[in-house]
């Protein structure tokens, strides 16, 4: 038990250079995340990132900006403000990603901000779970995948897994399509799971969508979809995601 007559020793006041050293390693940070195919982000997401609170996170960027490492535009998204900071070819330059995308302003559509932000988290949540090689779509488009996934990242298991954010549930017509497309990438080794990670509740909606698809059309022949397939399709919270196993199946599978 802590005795409060005892008085505490105040934590050892970093140096100068100490300091200097320690904002040089956040800033790196955030540039390499930004310079990976993420773009852009938010102050709370770097947060997350930085173990901070969201004030520090805050004065972190607005240096960032400052020194010319990432511009900030603020788009309403969901009705609130909400303010998106993204590397510049600068700021790749200092990552030493040279080709990667860079942020332009204007350029970002408002009604996206908030799926992209989301995958910003899962991908947070699943490196600290031992997942690696994170890509996000961005950094995917140029691999030649017939299925673009949000993401795509190796879990603790080996397997590489496709990661669809999926705020909404879409049309079965729409899901067809996307079964298809990655049924043949797995059949092409590319993949060997999809994990489908939605705000919680929307999962159970996906997977009944899903659960509704009796078939699909391969070059003008019906294809019955039977427990094998299905099996490659996961549906998750985001609350309950990443699985502690990649092969572990979601509530009411």
């Amino acid at each position: 038990m802590i005795d409060p007559t005892i008085p505490r020793k105040a934590p050892p006041r970093l140096t100068y250079a100490q300091q200097q050293e320690r904002v040089a390693q956040k800033r790196a940070l955030i540039l390499t995340f930004l310079a990976s195919g993420e773009v852009y982000t938010s102050a709370d997401v770097i947060a997350e990132m930085l173990s901070c609170n969201r004030a520090t996170a805050f004065r972190t960027l607005e240096a960032m900006e400052s020194a010319g490492l990432v511009k900030s535009e603020i788009h309403e998204v969901l009705a609130k403000r909400l303010k998106v900071y993204g590397v510049t070819p600068h700021g790749l330059a200092h990552a030493g990603r040279f080709d990667a995308p860079f942020f332009e302003l204007g350029r970002t559509n408002p009604s996206f901000i908030r799926h992209r932000l989301d995958g910003q988290r899962m991908r947070l949540r699943a490196e600290r779970a031992g997942w690696r090689d994170w890509q996000p779509e961005r950094a995917l488009r140029e691999s030649g995948l017939k299925k673009v996934p949000d993401a795509a990242a190796i879990a603790p298991n080996g397997e590489r897994i496709a990661v669809e954010i999926e705020r909404h549930c879409k049309t079965p017509k729409r899901y067809q399509a996307v079964i298809l497309s990655y049924l043949q990438e797995m059949k092409a080794g590319r993949f060997q799971q999809v994990h489908f990670v939605c705000p919680d509740g929307v999962e159970t909606l996906v997977q009944r969508a899903f659960e509704h698809i009796p078939s699909v059309k391969f070059m003008g022949e019906t294809v019955k979809l039977e427990a094998a397939h299905r099996a490659r399709f996961s549906f998750y919270p985001f609350s309950s995601w990443p699985p502690a196993a990649a092969r572990e199946v979601s509530r009411g599978q």
